[in-house]
């Protein structure tokens, strides 16, 4: 029997620099089904250069200016872990610089993700693995020898057991390049779990990924998509994602454990199912070749 699938509500930077509106979603991460509620530990001028050298110029990087996702305080990782304990989800954030995996270790938390765009950020991944926690790697945007050298980094420096996830990096992304058969080839390649990460719309893909394996979900999560931000417009609602929950629920029991065997009730029905043979004048039941082929409840008395 195949364990549950564990299901993310990422936050991201959706909590709109809000400490209260952040505490609220993991309250409704909690009540809507979610294992883990997950934010992004991110500073942006440790994301992002400020200048750019153009034409043999410093130049101001017109990235800098664009980018909108909102920096998360140092002193709401305790607050927020706190209140995840409270309500009884675990409380996940992606580290994107080195000195906020010191905060979350201080805070013992269970595990650690890896973003898409840091399998190629080598001082980051050996952070994490010395912790020897669990490790969930995102892989978006990468070749199988990029996810290869990230789990070489990670396994060297004695990372816990380490989770893949399938992940488009489109922000929403195209129904073709979801490539969903890819986690069964990185099942393969590597023989590890394997999850998804997805931004597509609605549940179609977390879905199918549950079908095709996937031990893990994670999908973004908002109050409303009107608000202000780069990550609503593509997040569910709450709502949504409670629906979404419920679903996995019920097709993790649809699928089984692979065993083709009746099920009870079929036992108890089977016997008015099959044809047996009766005389065709008496109709009782007979054996050898002459007769009809009758189901029990079909035969006339």
């Amino acid at each position: 029997m195949r364990e549950k699938v564990e299901i993310i509500a990422e936050v991201g930077s959706n909590h709109g620099f809000d400490l209260d509106l952040a505490r609220k979603y993991i309250v409704a991460a909690e009540e809507h089904g979610a294992n883990v509620v997950k934010f992004q530990s991110l500073k942006k001028e440790k994301l992002f250069s400020q200048k750019i050298l153009e034409k043999g110029k410093v130049v101001d990087n017109p990235i800098w200016s664009q980018v909108s996702n909102l920096d998360f305080p140092e002193e709401w990782h305790q607050e927020l872990k706190k209140c995840a304990d409270n309500a009884g989800i675990e409380f996940m954030s992606t580290p994107f610089y080195l000195e906020v995996v010191d905060i979350l270790e201080a805070l013992m938390v269970k595990r650690y993700k890896i973003a898409s765009g840091d399998v190629t950020f080598v001082p980051l991944l050996k952070k994490v693995g010395r912790t020897g926690k669990p490790v969930i790697l995102s892989t978006g945007a990468c070749s199988i020898k990029d996810v290869e050298n990230a789990l070489r980094i990670l396994n060297a420096v004695g990372s816990g057991e380490i989770t893949l996830l399938h992940c488009a990096a489109s922000y929403p992304p195209q129904w073709e390049e979801m490539n969903l058969k890819a986690i069964a080839t990185l099942k393969t390649e590597f023989g590890l779990p394997v999850g998804i990460s997805d931004h597509s719309p609605g549940c179609l893909v977390p879905i199918a990924a549950v079908a095709l394996g996937a031990s893990v979900i994670e999908k973004h999560v908002t109050f409303d998509r009107s608000l202000p931000g780069p990550d609503h417009p593509f997040a569910m609602t709450i709502n949504e994602f409670g629906d979404m929950v419920r679903q996995v629920r019920l097709l993790e029991k649809a699928l089984g454990t692979g065993e083709k065997v009746p099920t009870e009730d079929e036992l108890t029905r089977q016997h008015r199912m099959r044809r047996g043979i009766y005389d065709p004048k008496t109709f009782e039941p007979v054996d050898g070749p002459t007769g009809i082929w009758l189901r029990p409840e079909h035969r006339r008395l």
